[in-house]
C-alpha cells in the first residue's frame, strides 16, 4: 500500500466506523463499505455455494476489505472509461476529493481512514467533467445504408457531379457550437495522379457545409453547393471493430497502432492538394484516395484493403464509381469498376508507403506508382485511435 501507484482502501461498517479487521493509518487513501459481520451488516455479493465443484449461481453476504477494495476498483474503472487519460495520481486525487465525509461520531478521520467513503456518483461525474470530447473521425454515410455509393470522411465529401462523375469537395470546419462544425466547401483541380504537381492545384469555393452531431455516431450534414441546399442524416459506416479515437492520447504518432486518419504525402505539405483517408476497423482499412483524373478534374478511388500475413501490410482492389448527381442522388444508379490495386505498408504509426497500380479511361496501359505518406495533423499532437 505504500507504493506510489497503489490506492489503499480501508473498510467501514454500516455506521461509518472503521471495521475491526481493517488496516488504517496515514497510508490509507479512502474507505469503502466492508461490513463488520456478514450476518449483521454484510455486503450482498454474487456467490457460488459449491464446495468441491460449482453449484448453482447465487448470492451471499460477505464482509472484509476484499469487498471494499473492489468497490473502489469498480468506481475507478467507470472513471477511466470516461477519462482514459487520467494517470494514477489524478485518479487517486479525484476519488479522494469526491469521497463522502465520515458520519458524525465515527472513529474515522483523514489520518486514520483516508479522505472519506467512496462516492461512486460524485467520482464518475468528476471524471465526466474531464472526459475528452467525442471524436467523429472515420467514414460516415447516409443513415441506415439508404444511400450507399457516397460518403464523407471528415471533412472530405465523396459524391458525384452533374454528369455522374466522381466529385470530391473538402472543407476545414471549426467548431461553432455544441456538436456543430461549419466551414467553406472547396472544389479543386490539379494535374493527373501519376504526375502530380502541387503548383497546378487550383481551388474554388462552391458553397458551405455544417455538421451537427446528436451523439458520437449520429448527425446531420447540411450543405449549400452552387445555390442548392440539402440536409442528409449521417451515421458511422461500420464494417469491423470500431476504434476509440482521442486527441492527444499518444503524443508520439509513430507509436500508434491504429492507422485511422487523413494522410498525405511525406514530408508534410510536399504535395499539398491530394490525400487519402483511412478508416481502420479490425484487420480492414477502407481507403478513399482523392486525387485528379487525366484532365485534372477531381477523381476519387476506393479500396477495402485487408491485412496480410504481414501485420504491417494491407492490400486490396481499387474501384472507381459513377452515380447520380449529389443533389438528386439515387443509389440504384451507382456503378463501380475495378481500376487497379493498392498496397499500404506501414513502417510505424506515422510513416507508410502507398503503392498503387491504376488504369482509368484514356490510359493505354496501367500505371504504377508509390508515395511515402504521413498523417496530416491540423493541431499537434494530433488524434490517435486504438
Amino acid at each position: 500500500a505504500g507504493c506510489s501507484e497503489v490506492i489503499a482502501v480501508a473498510a467501514t461498517t454500516s455506521t461509518g466506523f472503521l471495521a475491526d479487521y481493517s488496516n488504517f493509518g496515514p497510508g490509507i487513501s479512502l474507505s469503502a463499505p466492508g461490513g463488520s459481520d456478514p450476518s449483521v451488516d454484510g455486503i450482498a455479493v454474487l456467490f457460488n455455494h459449491g464446495t468441491t465443484s460449482p453449484a448453482a449461481d447465487a448470492w451471499a453476504f460477505a464482509a472484509g476489505t476484499s469487498v471494499s477494495a473492489p468497490m473502489v476498483s469498480a468506481v475507478a474503472s467507470l472513471m477511466l472509461a470516461l477519462a482514459p487519460n487520467l494517470d494514477a495520481a489524478q485518479l487517486r486525487a479525484m476519488l479522494m476529493s469526491t469521497a463522502s465525509a465520515f458520519p458524525a461520531g465515527s472513529d474515522c478521520n483523514g489520518l486514520r481512514c483516508g479522505a472519506g467513503i467512496v462516492n461512486a456518483q460524485a467520482a464518475v461525474l468528476a471524471a465526466q467533467g474531464v472526459a475528452p470530447a467525442p471524436n467523429y473521425q472515420g467514414l460516415w454515410w447516409n443513415a441506415a445504408d439508404s444511400e450507399s455509393g457516397w460518403g464523407i470522411n471528415f471533412a472530405s465529401w465523396f459524391t458525384y457531379d452533374v454528369n455522374g462523375r466522381g466529385l470530391w469537395l473538402v472543407m476545414t470546419a471549426p467548431k461553432t457550437g455544441a456538436g456543430t462544425y461549419e466551414g467553406t466547401l472547396y472544389q479543386t483541380h490539379g494535374s493527373p495522379f501519376y504526375a502530380f504537381d502541387p503548383a497546378t492545384v487550383v481551388k474554388s469555393a462552391v458553397g458551405s457545409g455544417t455538421l451537427t452531431f446528436a451523439d458520437a455516431s449520429n448527425g446531420t450534414f447540411r450543405y449549400t453547393v452552387n445555390g442548392t441546399t440539402q440536409t442528409k442524416n449521417i451515421t458511422r459506416e461500420v464494417f469491423g471493430a470500431q476504434p476509440s479515437c482521442t486527441f492527444g492520447s499518444q503524443p508520439n504518432l509513430a507509436l500508434a497502432t491504429n492507422y485511422q486518419d487523413l494522410w498525405w504525402n511525406a514530408p508534410p505539405s510536399s504535395q499539398s492538394g491530394w490525400g487519402v483517408n483511412f478508416s481502420h476497423q479490425g484487420d480492414i482499412i477502407f481507403l478513399t484516395w482523392f486525387t485528379y483524373d487525366l484532365d485534372g478534374s477531381p477523381m476519387w478511388l476506393v479500396a477495402s484493403t485487408t491485412q496480410t500475413t504481414n501485420p504491417a501490410v494491407f492490400t486490396g482492389t481499387l474501384y472507381r464509381t459513377s452515380g447520380a448527381r449529389f443533389d438528386a442522388f439515387d443509389p440504384a444508379q451507382v456503378a463501380k469498376a475495378a481500376v487497379g490495386s493498392a498496397t499500404l505498408t506501414f513502417a510505424d504509426g506515422n510513416d507508410a508507403t502507398f503503392a498503387y497500380t491504376v488504369q482509368v479511361a484514356g490510359m493505354a496501359q496501367p500505371t504504377s506508382g508509390s508515395k511515402t505518406i504521413t498523417r496530416e495533423v491540423f493541431a499537434p499532437p494530433g488524434t490517435t485511435c486504438q
